[in-house]
């Protein structure tokens, strides 16, 4: 969002322009969302999500006022975006848009997109963030596109949670599904899954190119 779009949707809504503010994004485009009590907005709904520009004061009412709102959207996921002066208002919105699209769509309650630093500093450096990839998940390239998508998509998920059972709730399969994918990543990727750096640059690199990835 430009400065120059902000101000001409400002005019257009009778919404005085603050000198801070914080986006919420949701897939759900509801628009009888209850605004909290003191809480200025500015909306914009689109076919698969809504984005609201959240107007602070800084104390009274209005403070917090965004995950307030982002509470309201309990029948879906919302990312509240970090606190930016008005001028960086389309940070704050694209911040919350990558993490939105990084939860994916099974995701639910409200989240800060500023608890999801890593990705977000990658998804604004692509050169680097293609590079990484390219390195880091070469041992993939010798699986099938169905199998690569498994194995990433599992390699994710235990750099984050560690455990078999934890790994299948969040994949939706069986832990022994699970085990078997792990002992074939062991294979491919060896002692480098126990190294905490490479961990560190795998998960980078699979959450880069998950985002890449269009939305389905």
């Amino acid at each position: 969002m430009q400065s120059r779009d902000l101000e001409q949707l400002a005019a257009a809504a009778c919404w005085p322009l603050p000198q801070s503010v914080q986006a919420v994004v949701s897939r759900d485009t509801r628009t009888s969302v209850h605004v909290p009590d003191g809480c200025r907005v500015l909306w914009q709904v689109s076919a698969n999500r809504v984005r609201v520009l959240v107007a602070e004061s800084g104390s009274g009412p209005g403070r917090n006022a965004a995950t307030a709102l982002g509470a309201a959207f309990c029948g879906s996921s919302a990312v509240v975006g970090p606190s930016v002066p008005l001028a960086l208002a389309g940070t704050s919105l694209r911040w919350a848009e990558y993490v939105l699209t990084e939860l994916g769509r099974n995701a639910r309650g409200v989240h800060r997109a500023v608890d999801h630093p890593a990705g977000w500093i990658l998804a604004n450096n692509r050169q680097v963030a293609d590079s990484l990839g390219a390195a880091m998940l070469e041992p993939l390239n010798r699986c099938t596109p169905l199998r690569r998508e498994q194995l990433e998509a599992t390699l994710l998920a235990w750099l984050q949670w560690r455990a078999a059972p934890e790994v299948a709730r969040a994949l939706n399969v069986h832990p022994q599904t699970v085990r078997y994918r792990m002992r074939r990543l062991h294979a491919l990727f060896g002692q480098s899954l126990s190294e905490p750096d490479i961990c560190l640059a795998l998960e980078l690199a699979l959450r880069n190119r998950r985002f890449r990835q269009p939305p389905q």
